[in-house]
């Protein structure tokens, strides 16, 4: 793993990626009470996923 910083607009955390992903994917749907659920539910683990530093690219989606 390497130490040097980031370069801008790249995420943190490979998982993170993932997540972002799916929240596009529901984006991409129906606006729903479901959907609603779901996107509360993807943006808490998309916070959770990586420490909050200040090389580190905190937008979602």
């Amino acid at each position: 793993m390497s130490n040097l910083p980031r370069q801008p607009g790249t995420a943190c955390c490979p998982t993170r990626d993932g997540l972002n992903s799916a929240i596009r994917r529901l984006m991409a749907q129906p606006a729903t009470r479901e959907r609603s659920t779901q996107y509360r539910r993807l943006l808490a683990q998309w916070a959770a996923t990586c420490p909050r530093e200040p090389h580190c690219e905190t937008t979602a989606a």
